[in-house]
């Protein structure tokens, strides 16, 4: 897999899933980058939406598609939800909550604020989609964050990452600074 420091992500792209199969490949790995850079912020996955105009992208062989279909479009319009920490959506229906505890104080609450009901909720690890143990929707917290699913639940496609290739990264599109964040 080839990795890349990716300009124009959220006006352009969208995802890693989005970038990797602008240019015939499976996206293989994500994360959200620091100030420009190669430097790793957080992981996150290969669906997941950020307002941010930069994110590091793996993708894998050209030509290779994914074992399923990619996710249809969410039917939740997360991006226009209040609260979203760091704008991370963790998948269809399902964010990073900001003010968790001082303001809605549950994902029923959270959920409840955009008429929708909660699904599942999570403890977060590090201001990140990543799962430290799941919770009830009633579950109280005293944490500023919490992950909640609201309304349709979505599920993300499970396709193993297709094995290493020789890679071409300088002729890939709006690589950020020039910047190849590993070797192929």
């Amino acid at each position: 897999p080839c990795k890349v420091l990716v300009d124009k992500f959220d006006s352009v792209y969208g995802t890693c899933d989005g970038y990797c199969a602008s240019i015939n490949r499976t996206c293989t790995g994500a994360w959200n980058e620091l100030g420009d850079s190669c430097l790793v912020d957080h992981p996150m996955e290969c669906f997941t939406q950020l307002k941010s105009s930069d994110a590091i992208c793996e993708c894998g062989e050209a030509g290779v598609a994914p074992a399923s279909p990619p996710p249809p479009p969410s039917p939740c319009d997360e991006q226009s939800w209040p609260d979203v920490d760091h704008g991370l959506v963790c998948g269809p229906c399902k964010v990073l909550v900001d003010k968790f505890d001082s303001v809605y104080g549950t994902c029923d609450g959270y959920c409840a604020s955009i008429n929708r009901t909660c699904t599942g909720a999570w403890n977060e690890l590090g201001d990140s989609c990543l799962v430290d143990h799941p919770m009830e929707c009633f579950t109280q917290l005293k944490s500023s964050d919490a992950i909640c699913e609201c309304g349709e639940a979505g599920v993300a496609p499970a396709s193993p990452p297709p094995p290493p290739s020789p890679c071409d990264e300088q002729s890939w599109p709006d690589v950020d600074h020039g910047l190849v964040c590993g070797p192929c």
